[in-house]
């Protein structure tokens, strides 16, 4: 049974109905598609993932997770889920949060090579006034090596 690793939950600003999770050291190259214009709410390359929101929410609450295996899908909780293969160079992420600047840092993995990443959303619903809610949304990305 697969046994979680490590964890840490973050705010992140989603600015443009956007935020994305880098890896340090691969951050020069070219960004993947945005999310909506591929028909997802997630798009990726090799060291980068992009998460799209639906609505025009501020902030969204992203909890990070390191697995020594396949991590467990609670698909009840994660309406919309994506697994997803990733070539880390350095395994150290930073968020980006588009013009809003980002965040170094946030998140290290055990190791820098092939992962493989689970990428859950949820948004939540507008407050009763229709402003924002807080957290406008919630994300889970889970990692665990790509042993294939």
């Amino acid at each position: 049974m697969p046994e979680l690793v490590s964890c840490r939950e973050l705010d992140v600003v989603v600015d443009h109905r956007l935020f994305g999770l880098v890896d340090e050291e691969g951050q020069n190259g070219e960004r993947p598609a945005s999310p909506r214009s591929v028909g997802s709410f997630v798009s990726a390359n090799a060291t980068m993932l992009y998460i799209g929101s639906e609505l025009d929410i501020s902030n969204a609450r992203l909890r990070l997770e390191t697995w020594d295996g396949p991590a467990p899908a609670e698909s009840s909780d994660w309406p919309s889920s994506e697994e997803l293969s990733l070539d880390l160079p350095s395994g150290r992420f930073l968020v980006d949060e588009i013009a809003a600047g980002g965040q170094p840092d946030v998140f290290r993995l055990p190791r820098a090579g092939r992962w493989r990443a689970r990428v859950g959303w949820r948004e939540n619903t507008p407050g009763p006034d229709g402003g924002f809610a807080q957290p406008g949304a919630w994300a889970l990305i889970q990692f665990w090596p790509d042993r294939s």
